[in-house]
């Protein structure tokens, strides 16, 4: 077993032998949870209650034939996942690539695998696979330039799953960090952005696909802004807002992961307190005139979040849904409500609009970064189609 230090928060092979051995190791790694394993009905081969032992019970059933490897596969390719990023548009062909078994008993190749298809939906499901490169410290040694160490190489299998429907392809992956050779002596974010589009322009020629990002700056500042802002029923809570314009750069967000749409707190926080003081200065007179002061708020808030150059954004949606029951009295008919709020997140992002195309970072691809409050990139994905009229 790795130090925790040098262990990735991803599939790393060490060189295990293929067949169940792999097998069992694949599905022991972060790829997968426990809940993820348990969640096949199937015989008990180990005693073990850890991730390893639901391996082995799983392993052992798809062997013997008690599940198929498509079942997994399928549920594999289905599952949340941190990171999305979403076109809309057509394709045309529906090519037979590699065998994604081959996934599960061996590192496989570097490229494409599936088609992968669900008997539930018309949709259909490819895997990529990238071959990463991870340094692990193997020992010391001495030579004229003083001590010097030596490495194992291991490689990170990184997955990128492709949904592809008639109307859109959605590419879903999680993030990971990793050792690299350069900088050996602690892990660092994996830069995925710079695989992503050549992912997208691959699946593009193989598939004959027509695709384009929908316009998210539009949809999230804009449109979505406009339909759920300030209503009684949602809640709306402005997280992080990464900016630049007129050779100033802003990156504000609100601290913690609590409410912060009331009081003093977070980003509506900020321009409450600018409002204040440009209201201050014209000499309006304490306590300032509410309506005016919403009014200076808001426009201020517009600013930070849509005018200045937005080139991320985190946001939660959320629901309150009243489930209040009448109880009756039925002798003195008095009814009354027994109150039970539930509150839904229905959409929690931080999207990055990816229009900055010259740059090497993040802000070249357009992306979101999904939470597990809302289902992570299932969820988002649920919400964005519905919103652009896409399922």
């Amino acid at each position: 077993m790795l130090p925790k230090q040098y262990n990735p928060d991803a599939f790393l092979d060490i060189g295990y032998p293929t067949g169940s051995s792999f097998f069992e190791k694949f599905l022991s790694s972060p790829e997968f949870t426990v809940d993820f394993l348990k969640s096949f009905n199937v015989s008990k081969r180990s005693d073990l209650k850890t991730k390893e032992g639901y391996a082995i019970n799983l392993v052992g059933a798809i062997l013997n034939n008690e599940l198929s490897a498509n079942e997994l596969i399928i549920k594999y390719v289905q599952k949340p996942r941190t990171w999305l990023s979403l076109m809309q548009g057509t394709y045309s062909e529906t090519p037979q690539l590699k065998n994604p078994k081959d996934l599960l008993m061996s590192f496989g190749e570097v490229g494409w695998y599936g088609p992968i298809k669900d008997t539930q939906n018309s949709r259909v499901y490819y895997i990529y696979t990238q071959s990463i490169a991870h340094y692990i410290p193997k020992e010391e040694y001495i030579d004229g330039k003083g001590k010097r160490k030596t490495y194992d190489i291991a490689h990170i299998r990184w997955p990128i799953i492709a949904e592809v429907s008639d109307k859109y392809v959605a590419v879903s992956w999680d993030g990971f960090s990793h050792v690299r050779e350069d900088k050996p002596n602690s892990k660092n974010q994996f830069h995925f952005w710079l695989n992503i589009s050549e992912v997208f322009k691959e699946l593009q020629i193989l598939l004959v696909g027509k695709w384009e990002h929908p316009e998210l700056h539009i949809l999230l500042l804009h449109k979505l802004w406009d339909k759920f802002l300030d209503k009684p029923q949602y809640e709306w809570s402005h997280k992080r807002v990464r900016a630049e314009s007129s050779g100033i750069a802003l990156n504000a967000h609100s601290s913690g992961d609590t409410e912060i749409e009331v009081g003093d707190k977070g980003l509506k926080g900020l321009s409450r307190k600018l409002a204040e003081a440009a209201l201050d200065s014209l000499k309006y007179s304490f306590p300032h005139d509410p309506a005016k002061l919403t009014l200076v708020e808001t426009a201020i808030l517009h600013t930070l979040i849509r005018e200045w150059g937005t080139k991320s954004y985190e946001f939660s949606l959320k629901k309150t849904i009243d489930n209040s029951s009448f109880d009756a009295d039925i002798t003195s008919l008095e009814v009354e409500p027994l109150k039970k709020i539930n509150i839904e997140t229905l959409f929690r992002v931080h999207c990055y609009f990816g229009l900055d195309l010259s740059s090497q970072s993040q802000d070249s691809l357009q992306h979101l970064k999904c939470y597990q409050e809302c289902g992570s990139s299932v969820g988002v994905l649920k919400f964005l189609l519905a919103e652009l009229c896409l399922e």
